[in-house]
């Protein structure tokens, strides 16, 4: 645990070197030796980016103040195609980590205090590219952060790629092994004599972390039809039935029933293209959506997700968000990719649906609509209220470097404590739970932990350990 009170002798410790790790410091404290306690550590870490700003936050609030800078990939470059803006698919984070004192400490122990250390962490595909990577040692494109390849904090990839030395995903590994929830970008990993089904015995170490909250995403024109169609106040949320939403994420949908289904009572406006802001297949915000809205793959009977390949009547473009025509699936390679859409469908005064996580923050453009009654929220779901959350784990690369294990290790036992995700933005907090079982969660009883308390405020009674399971309430 973080104490947040600095006193007068940490602050002289760190007098003086407080200041950010430019790129020429970079190449200068990468090039010491091994032996010289400046000597730069770097963490490549890939996967879910629906929990992107959790894992960012995990890190830096960890630095000293002063010293950190966020480097974020270039939209134009051809390593993260598909992307609309800059940082939609890495961000790399240096910083010199806090000094531990007998007052203050950092998440990942003595070895790493004081240490100048770069953490990347790619969002690009999602989940699944914190699984099979990290699974199969496989490379996925990280930013070279060079002078030749950064302008400012935006850099490029320019052929640089790494085995991620661990990974996120908003699902268990396991859940990826089904053909509609491998990964395919930046790496094929469909092939199953090629990449048999993953395990926990493929990796160093997995764990759950969190239960990551997520919402059902509807544009603002949407949003304003909803209310309109169920008579409510402009302040009011209006709700979306599951079945519906089911059948229009699917790939049985008949689109020329527009939004008939979801808007009965307002026939002037039910009739329009209809926009399914999704993710790529590996996304863990995907296979949750599968798992939660069309029982991919538990059953049987099962609805198989829609796709543009086989659903769309436009290419994988933006542009064709608002455009004349019956139905446009895009698919993001991140949760970034996946506002984006939402944004679109908003300036063109379209309708849209999408995934994405309660930690990214509603905006005018967009809006989560309650399901079946259910508002979407932290609080609802901790309590077993709202049921569409899933348990998140954290798995380390059986060839990581043992320095890279140690400080992965410590990053998923500080990422299930309550008082890290208190630490973390607004924005962030609302899209994650502590799981039943944390150290500072199982300790009280049912409903009595103490009011106002990190742990009151994020500790759950409730857990779905793989896409497969139901949501369990514990003690």
């Amino acid at each position: 645990m973080k104490l947040r009170i600095v006193t007068l002798a940490a602050l002289a410790v760190i007098a003086g070197q407080a200041q950010a790790l430019t790129i020429a410091d970079i190449a200068t404290k990468r090039a010491l030796p091994t032996t010289n306690p400046d000597k730069l550590i770097e963490i490549d870490f890939a996967g879910a980016s629906a929990l992107s700003a959790v894992i960012g936050g995990l890190f830096t609030q960890n630095c000293v103040a002063g010293t950190l800078d966020t480097y974020v990939s270039d939209f134009t470059d051809a390593a993260f195609a598909g992307d609309t803006a800059n940082g939609q698919s890495v961000k790399a984070y240096s910083c010199r980590i806090i000094v531990d004192t007998a007052t203050v400490k950092n998440d990942f122990g003595a070895a790493f205090s004081g240490k100048y250390v770069v953490f990347q962490k790619s969002d690009q595909g999602g989940s699944g590219n914190g699984v099979f990577p990290v699974a199969y040692n496989k490379a996925l494109p990280f930013l070279n952060l060079t002078a030749a390849n950064c302008v400012g904090l935006v850099c490029k990839s320019n052929g640089f790629s790494k085995a991620p030395d661990g990974g996120v995903s908003d699902v268990a590994p396991s859940s990826f092994n089904p053909e509609k929830n491998r990964p395919a970008v930046p790496v094929d990993f469909t092939n199953t004599s090629l990449f048999p089904n993953v395990s926990n015995t493929n990796f160093a170490r997995v764990d759950g972390v969190v239960n990551t909250v997520f919402g059902l995403a509807v544009s603002a024109p949407l949003y304003a039809a909803l209310q309109a169609d169920q008579g409510l106040a402009s302040t009011v949320r209006p709700t979306v039935p599951k079945a519906v939403i089911a059948s229009m994420l699917s790939n049985a949908f008949d689109p020329s029933i527009s939004w008939k289904a979801l808007l009965p009572n307002s026939p002037a406006v039910n009739v329009q293209q209809i926009n399914i802001c999704r993710r790529v297949n590996g996304s863990g915000t995907q296979t949750s959506a599968n798992a939660f809205f069309l029982e991919y793959p538990r059953s049987a009977y099962a609805l198989i997700p829609a796709t543009n390949a086989d659903n769309s009547e436009f290419p994988n473009d933006l542009a064709n968000i608002g455009s004349a025509g019956t139905i446009m699936v895009y698919e993001g390679s991140s949760s970034g990719n996946v506002r984006s859409c939402l944004d679109k469908a908003n300036d063109t005064s379209s309708f849209a649906i999408g995934h994405i996580s309660l930690e990214n923050a509603e905006t005018a453009k967009w809006k989560f609509a309650a399901v079946d009654g259910a508002v979407p929220s932290r609080d609802n779901a901790k309590k077993g209220h709202y049921h569409y959350a899933f348990e998140s784990t954290m798995q380390i690369n059986n060839a990581a470097a043992a320095t890279q294990k140690s400080f992965l290790n410590a990053m998923i036992d500080a990422s299930k404590k309550s008082v890290n995700l208190s630490s973390l933005s607004v924005a962030a907090q609302n899209g994650v739970m502590a799981l039943p079982t944390a150290t500072d969660c199982a300790a009280a009883d049912f409903g009595s932990y103490a009011p106002g308390s990190t742990a009151e405020k994020f500790c759950s009674r409730v857990s779905r350990p793989g896409v497969d399971d139901v949501l369990v309430i514990f003690r």
